[in-house]
């Protein structure tokens, strides 16, 4: 049986008067996409910092930093709202939107969570983040829970009675309480967890958040006289909608909304004994690390292969992906087999959206090959090129083809490679003023056949987060890793 979270102590970070500029805000069509899919949960691990700092401080510096930056961050405080009338969702940050900050204790163990190579324990790292589903609206934006270990705690007592504090912030209305957990066992450290519904916010977007609250948590630790070097200030979020309106945007949005949730205000469909989530596979997790000169050896593989010119270190690891996916899965018939990305619109619409909005500007890419093609010795040559050509359609109109949104209900499960992150995506930098993390991981990964890609902690390097069926873990392992001698899984792949 998992460990319980028991809960020890609650207070509340409200938005200051004024700090909601917009009561109301109606979702773009970008956002309305995701009305009815997972949140975005992220955790980020944290060894003991050195020298050893109080759970009071730590506590104290994370509530105030993230009641300076929640502010810039208004529609996180807020809820999904469905309207009856206009039949539309918008985020709605009423009198009561708040912050709730709570302690609590459990027994999970870091040292296990961030063993290099070991397989994950989706069930630890959902107890990491907080839980903001929701069958129905209203439902909250946004939460984050943090679990950090008190050292003084640890060296006065004995192995078997160290305690690991953990912080939760739910970013709600009164709706839902979050909560901050203590771990009890262990060896110390601090577990930050996040999550975030995808209509708030696109990678980008949350990203931004991340580095404004730990620039916000570097500063106060400074202000009281702690060790710590603050950011360069980063320009404020927009989160304007109107940023993002197009001719036919309204109808769009009422497409996404019929089709995702077509009964609302529930938002997720009723399950019968038949349904999809009874018979979905049991999902093995693992993440890999390629170190840059891997990545180098495995672009200039994919170019010799006959793709031309060296291909870009995301355009290379999603050819890779898809083809290691399809090979891991016997796919080798004529039967197609699909890759599914987003590509950042922001500089390709017309006129461009600022580097600063924080909504959804991301369109969804389609791609596909059969089988036989993927397993062929041009396999990632011929990935390469789809992805290409994808990449280059959405840069010429982002808008052309709106067909291509209602794409990923009609794939069969199991045929499609899920790809998402950006090693543009620099998690391994956020210092809140206690070190960068030792781990980062994505907690909300659903699909066989997933991969998450963030910057890696080393300079150049790219990590992949991997979810597959369990039974293709060992076979894709060996396609997908490239360097045999990497045991846990860094390295480059065999070509």
């Amino acid at each position: 049986m998992p460990p319980t979270v028991r809960t020890r102590r609650a207070t509340g970070i409200s938005l200051p008067s004024g700090g909601a500029p917009v009561r109301r805000m109606p979702l773009a069509p970008f956002d309305t996409y995701w009305v009815a899919l997972p949140p975005v949960s992220r955790v980020f691990f944290f060894v003991p910092p050195s020298p050893p700092v109080s759970f009071t401080d730590i506590a104290r510096d994370l509530r105030l930093s993230l009641a300076a930056v929640l502010p810039a961050f208004h529609p996180f405080a807020g809820k999904l709202a469905f309207s009856p009338e206009s039949r539309t969702v918008a985020i709605v940050c009423g009198e009561d939107a708040r912050v709730d900050f709570v302690e609590a204790e459990t027994e999970l163990e870091l040292a296990r969570l961030i063993e290099e190579g070991a397989e994950h324990d989706p069930d630890a790292l959902g107890q990491l983040v907080p839980d903001i589903r929701r069958e129905e609206l209203p439902a909250p934006v946004m939460a984050a829970q943090v679990r950090c270990h008190d050292p003084r705690a640890y060296v006065e007592q004995s192995p078997l009675s160290r305690h690991l504090r953990t912080i939760t912030f739910f970013c709600l209305c009164a709706l839902t309480d979050g909560q901050v957990t203590e771990f009890v066992g262990g060896g110390g450290g601090i577990a930050l967890g996040v999550a975030v519904h995808h209509a708030a916010a696109d990678g980008r977007g949350i990203l931004r958040f991340l580095q404004m609250w730990a620039a916000a948590a570097v500063i106060t630790r400074s202000r009281r006289g702690r060790v710590g070097v603050a950011a360069e200030p980063m320009p404020p979020p927009i989160h304007d909608r109107s940023l993002v309106r197009f001719h036919g945007d309204e109808e769009l949005a009422s497409v996404f909304l019929r089709h995702r949730a077509p009964e609302l205000p529930r938002i997720v469909p009723k399950q019968g004994p038949s349904s999809a989530a009874t018979t979905a596979p049991l999902l093995c997790r693992s993440t890999f690390t390629f170190a840059a000169s891997v990545l180098r050896r495995l672009k200039q593989r994919i170019a010799d292969m006959g793709a031309g010119t060296v291909p870009s270190t995301m355009a290379a690891l999603a050819a890779h992906g898809w083809v290691s996916i399809a090979r891991a899965s016997n796919f080798t018939d004529g039967a197609p087999v699909h890759a599914v990305f987003l590509a950042d619109c922001r500089a390709h619409m017309s006129p461009p959206v600022p580097a600063a909005y924080a909504g959804n500007c991301v369109v969804p890419c389609f791609v596909t090959l059969t089988g036989a093609e993927l397993g062929g010795l041009d396999g990632h040559a011929r990935a390469l090129f789809a992805i290409r050509e994808a990449v280059e359609e959405v840069k010429r109109d982002p808008l052309a083809d709106r067909s291509r949104w209602s794409k990923l209900k009609d794939i069969p499960r199991g045929r499609a490679v899920i790809l998402a992150g950006s090693p543009l995506l620099t998690a391994y930098a956020l210092d809140f003023g206690f070190g960068r993390p030792a781990l980062s991981e994505a907690a909300s990964m659903n699909h066989d056949g997933e991969i998450f890609l963030i910057a890696g902690r080393e300079a150049g390097s790219v990590q992949a987060s991997v979810a597959v069926a369990a039974g293709k873990m060992k076979a894709f392992r060996e396609i997908f890793v490239l360097d045999s001698s990497k045991k846990g899984g860094d390295g480059c792949s065999r070509l």
